[in-house]
């Protein structure tokens, strides 16, 4: 049985809770330039040692956001895994998640891009390192899994000597990736990119149609599907839309 919590424990569980919305709506907003302990300290109205009592640097909280914000990944991830169907339904299960967390998720999906620069991570604890690195691995694992899974039922061969954990790395890439580019450049729009989203997931389709991932799907079947999976999976979630293929 959990012991009760002091009248200290809550409040210091309440002001890291404060903290990390703080630092969530600096960084969304303004940045991570803007984002110092001193800055918080103002913004919470404290001391500046107090938010070094619950993290020594604002890379290591920014890492501690990271590792909540990829174990959210991980849960949607292990739900997408669970769709009903074949391999190809599960495999774009996974995109429905990638995409889902883009739109309704922003701060994770910042965070979690923001402490992957070397600035950031080396100023982290191993520890925290460790438990980013579990999440992901666990994450690409799944993913790994679906591919071979498809293998094993015939529905995927995989061409020459290319691996599983290789074509993973492919829609890892084409993904968050993508998503990334989006993030950080002022241009997709001028060299004709107008929605993100439907480029990745026309870049998903024709990848796994290039694989000859059975069963192969048009462009609109691959849509109509992502919103089935979507309504099915995730029902909790913000619903996706169709694309305008």
């Amino acid at each position: 049985m959990n012991a009760k919590k002091t009248p200290k424990q809550k409040e210091i569980e309440l002001r890291e809770e404060l903290l990390v919305k703080t630092a969530g709506q600096i960084l969304l907003t303004e940045g991570f330039a803007a984002l110092s302990m001193e800055r918080l300290a103002e913004e919470l109205n404290t001391a500046k040692g107090t938010i070094y009592n619950h993290y020594p640097n604002r890379e290591e909280l920014l890492l501690a956001m990271a590792v909540k914000a990829i174990n959210k990944r991980q849960s949607m991830f292990d739900k997408a895994s669970t769709c009903q169907g074949g391999s190809r339904e599960r495999i774009l299960a996974v995109g429905v998640a990638c995409e889902l967390y883009r739109r309704n998720y922003p701060l994770h999906f910042v965070v979690e891009s923001v402490v992957r620069h070397s600035a950031i991570w080396d100023r982290c604890t191993e520890e925290r390192r460790d438990l980013m690195r579990k999440h992901e691995h666990r994450c690409m694992s799944l993913v790994s899994g679906i591919v071979r899974s498809a293998i094993a039922d015939g529905d995927l061969t995989l061409p020459g000597t290319i691996n599983p954990e290789e074509m993973t790395l492919s829609l890892w890439a084409l993904t968050f990736g993508s998503y990334v580019i989006d993030m950080t450049s002022p241009s997709l729009k001028d060299i004709g990119i107008d929605s993100i989203h439907r480029s990745v997931r026309l870049g998903a389709l024709h990848l796994l149609n290039g694989y000859a991932w059975q069963p192969i799907w048009s462009a609109a079947e691959h849509d109509d599907h992502m919103v089935r999976v979507c309504n099915a999976v995730f029902p909790d979630e913000t619903p996706l839309p169709h694309s305008a293929f």
